[in-house]
């Protein structure tokens, strides 16, 4: 009598491309050993082809080191001639100061900060302005709350603080706006 191994049950939690459907494929399993991420690099119109699989913590410690080299890779990005730029729209910066601003944006905007030739796009130069004047026009508004109750009590004042505050309001407006062109 011959006894046929049990074939493996392996059931797919998910799957999805490898950076691009072109590129490869991951596939998320859990068979009777655990969770397994089996990835497939095969690049369109060559016949090479890799295949690996690692664990979940793997995949978390693959995940960070790759976190790390994208946050080297990304600051070396911000050379002299970009911080020269930023510093048109960010004036009395330090370089930290800017290189924190253009981070951020860089996450906003999925990339697209450096524009051609290597300089700052001129929509992020204005982004990063417009985020400095919010900023300064939220102190402003909190400054105008802070004192607004006590003069409040000062019929003429009362009309005043009104009008500031309509002002404020409409600035803010034109800055949301300059933000979501």
């Amino acid at each position: 009598m011959v006894t046929v191994p049990k074939p493996k049950q392996r059931e797919i939690i998910t799957r999805a491309p490898f950076v691009h459907h072109e590129v490869g494929e991951v596939v998320v399993y859990h068979d009777e050993e655990g969770p397994t991420i089996d990835i497939t690099i095969e690049l369109e119109d060559t016949k090479q082809r890799a295949q690996f699989a690692i664990t979940p913590r793997e995949a978390h410690q693959l995940a960070d080191d790759m976190h790390r080299i994208a946050d080297l890779a990304q600051r070396a990005g911000w050379t002299p001639t970009i911080l020269t730029d930023a510093r048109r729209y960010l004036p009395g910066m330090t370089d930290e100061q800017i290189i924190e601003r253009l981070d951020r944006l860089y996450r906003r905007w999925g990339g697209l900060v450096i524009g051609f030739r290597g300089r700052l796009d001129r929509a992020a130069g204005r982004a990063l302005a417009v985020e400095v004047h919010m900023e300064t026009l939220d102190r402003s508004v909190a400054l105008v709350e802070e004192y607004a109750e006590p003069l409040s009590g000062i019929p003429e004042m009362a009309d005043r603080l009104d009008e500031l505050r309509s002002s404020l309001e409409d600035v803010r407006q034109l800055y949301v706006a300059e933000q979501e062109r």
